[in-house]
């Protein structure tokens, strides 16, 4: 009976980072599995969302200290209260896909067709502009709000949509299958925050500055590992 306190104390005294199933947030998985963030001093939870709109949801419940958000979602949330603020921005690799059985070759194919992605997020300021550029109007071509990120791919996958913004290694995937690349771009205004409480906690606000320590050093040692071991790696 004794070791029940002890979990939840243990638990209680980890910081808690809210991830997608994205590369990006993977670092951070690799960190906890290979020991690294252990040898820092870095007690953390990984706290796995399917959507941005479920981190929205988790950043008004508080449901951790620090959340994989997008800038444009932080904008707005409306009281100042739960807004959180910026720790680390992370660069999002993303690519517009198009199904292989749609005969889509080119951004201008898109205009009339349904491109799964998030809403009021950089994606869409992303989407956005590539429309800008290629001359087509915003609302010629339908954004289909598919927030989970494995719903949007198998979507795309089974040709239920037109095309889709995914991020690795869900992009690889698909285009493993045949699927057709567009677009592709690092995309900034993504990374991790920090909730309103842990300004106020001084635990929480060295546990922040070691998180951001180890991600970055974490980066470092994925991108110098060859692309037979990245594949072995825990990225989503």
């Amino acid at each position: 009976t004794s070791a029940l306190p002890t979990i939840a104390l243990a638990d209680s005294l980890c910081l808690r980072v809210a991830v997608l199933p994205i590369k990006e947030c993977g670092i951070l998985r690799y960190a906890q599995e290979s020991g690294l963030a252990d040898s820092i001093g870095l007690s953390m939870m990984l706290v796995p969302y399917k959507a941005l709109m479920d981190i929205d949801t988790a950043i008004l419940s508080g449901m951790a200290h620090v959340y994989f958000e997008d800038s444009l979602r932080v904008c707005r949330i409306k009281a100042d209260s739960l807004r959180p603020s910026r720790l680390l921005s992370v660069p999002v690799k993303l690519s517009l896909i198009s199904n292989k059985d749609k005969d889509i070759s080119g951004f201008h194919q898109l205009k009339a067709k349904m491109v799964g992605l998030t809403r009021w997020s950089q994606l869409e300021k992303w989407m956005n502009g590539l429309s800008a550029s290629a001359g087509i109007g915003e609302s010629d071509i339908y954004h289909a709000q598919i927030n989970d990120i494995a719903l949007r791919s198998n979507m795309l996958g089974g040709g239920l949509i037109d095309a889709g913004i995914l991020p690795q290694p869900w992009a690889d995937s698909l285009l493993g299958m045949g699927h057709s690349l567009l677009e592709d771009t690092m995309l900034e205004g993504m990374g991790f925050y920090i909730a309103p409480s842990v300004q106020t906690d001084s635990l929480r606000k060295r546990q922040t500055e070691l998180l951001k320590k180890v991600y970055l050093e974490a980066l470092r040692k994925v991108e110098n590992l060859d692309e037979q071991e990245v594949e072995k790696l825990p990225l989503h």
